[in-house]
């Protein structure tokens, strides 16, 4: 039905030369378009009753009432996720260690000499010779700079 509005749509826009052709392709465009309209709003008006009698036979307060007091909340649940193999999770607990399992990669224990001295190097306190400790007056105007309406942890 869409194809043939838009093709009569398309005849009346190429016709350029002769008026009564040309009046009288819009004329048959705007019957189908009208028609096309009324078959979309048909078809909605007798989706909604069927879903409306389908919902109302099972329970009367179900999808119906709680899509007219705004009350229809779209729950996220986690389904199945295809795994590595080719095969799907058969249960949410399986569906949350292959998402896991996916996002984070486990931990090399084993490290290499460069790791081993960087963590020696960071577990050493530094002392350098011009290591001064911080005064008072410091300690206080870092304090006094501070803005009371910002959160501090």
């Amino acid at each position: 039905m869409r194809k043939r509005v838009n093709t009569c749509r398309r005849l009346c826009q190429r016709t350029r030369n002769d008026e009564e052709l040309r009046e009288g392709r819009k004329q048959k465009y705007l019957e189908e378009k009208r028609k096309y309209q009324a078959g979309i709003k048909h078809e909605k008006l007798n989706s909604w009753k069927e879903f409306c009698n389908v919902t109302a036979s099972t329970n009367p307060w179900s999808q119906v009432y709680k899509l007219a007091s705004g009350k229809r909340r779209h729950k996220s649940i986690m389904t199945t996720l295809t795994k590595p193999d080719g095969s799907e999770t058969m249960s949410i607990q399986e569906t949350m260690e292959v998402l896991l399992d996916h996002l984070f990669e486990e931990d090399n224990v084993e490290e290499n000499t460069h790791q081993k001295t960087i963590r020696k190097a960071v577990e050493e306190p530094m002392k350098t010779s011009d290591d001064v400790k911080f005064s008072r007056e410091e300690i206080k105007q870092v304090i006094e700079s501070f803005d009371d309406k910002k959160h501090r942890e």
